[in-house]
């Protein structure tokens, strides 16, 4: 019997994988600087054991986290370890030095003592629409139309205080898969479940709507978070991103998800 991914309904909170990478730090000790990892020789990143196309432990691919992981590393010059969680606590106990899609929110990540990296990608709620729907072009073109949410996120409440009564799913893919079957009109996801579900039904893709501004909490900046992390470490991964984006390593591995690897816009 598969485990369900607890993880494909979290990231439709902006502050959910804040709070995942926040929950790591509760067994704080010393940091653990750059030198300390190069000593180890791996870098221990912390994924889910079945989440595509975040992380997965059995399949062809592995994820885009732990191939972003691996080429982290390698520019570290050091071997990528994976740290296999499921709830938040885990994180602790695996006690990892990292946690891919983080979210940027300065307040709770300096409360959580909490590093992060500059932003790598941007992600947020998009909507999904069912084949042959036209003239949903934003939030405001859902009234009047079957949407499907997951219960409890943030994109639920919001549009639900904006009058938009929404169907309730407990997983994203899920969700994804009854707008593609036309069991909904239209899903509220993120864009990267979105496009690795086109990626896998290319023959009955659905119509991917990016959010737009009139909800601009729908939208956030994706780093590295680091856990126990010295200044080197974060100048390291600093580094080793910026080297990974002039490359485009970072937006191949995001493509062969089937999801548009985009860096935030500049003021």
């Amino acid at each position: 019997m598969t485990t369900r991914n607890p993880r494909s309904h979290r990231f439709l909170c902006t502050l959910a994988a804040v709070a995942f990478a926040a929950a790591a730090t509760t067994s704080s000790v010393a940091a653990r600087p750059l030198e300390a990892i190069k000593q180890r020789g791996r870098l221990l990143v912390c994924a889910n054991p079945n989440a595509l196309p975040f992380s997965s432990k059995t399949g062809d691919k592995r994820g885009f986290e732990l191939e972003l992981g691996e080429a982290l590393a390698k520019e570290l010059g050091v071997a990528m370890e994976v740290g296999w969680v499921i709830f938040p606590v885990h994180v602790a106990r695996v006690d990892c030095d990292i946690v891919f899609d983080t979210i940027i929110d300065r307040d709770t990540n300096e409360d959580a003592h909490l590093r992060v990296s500059k932003p790598y990608t941007v992600s947020g709620v998009a909507i999904a629409v069912r084949p042959g729907i036209e003239g949903i072009k934003g939030f405001a073109d859902l009234k009047g139309r079957r949407v499907g949410a997951i219960v409890g996120s943030i994109a639920s409440v919001r549009v639900g205080q904006k009058g938009l009564q929404t169907i309730p799913f407990t997983f994203e893919d899920e969700l994804v898969e009854a707008v593609g079957r036309g069991e909904v009109d239209a899903g509220l996801a993120t864009p990267g479940s979105i496009g690795y579900y086109n990626l896998t039904h290319k023959d009955a893709p659905v119509v991917l709507v990016p959010g737009d501004e009139s909800m601009p909490e729908f939208q956030w900046q994706v780093a590295v978070g680091m856990r126990k992390a010295d200044d080197a470490l974060e100048s390291a991964v600093n580094a080793a991103l910026d080297r990974l984006l002039a490359d485009g390593v970072i937006h191949r591995i995001y493509a062969s998800y089937g999801i548009d690897q985009r860096l935030p816009a500049k003021p």
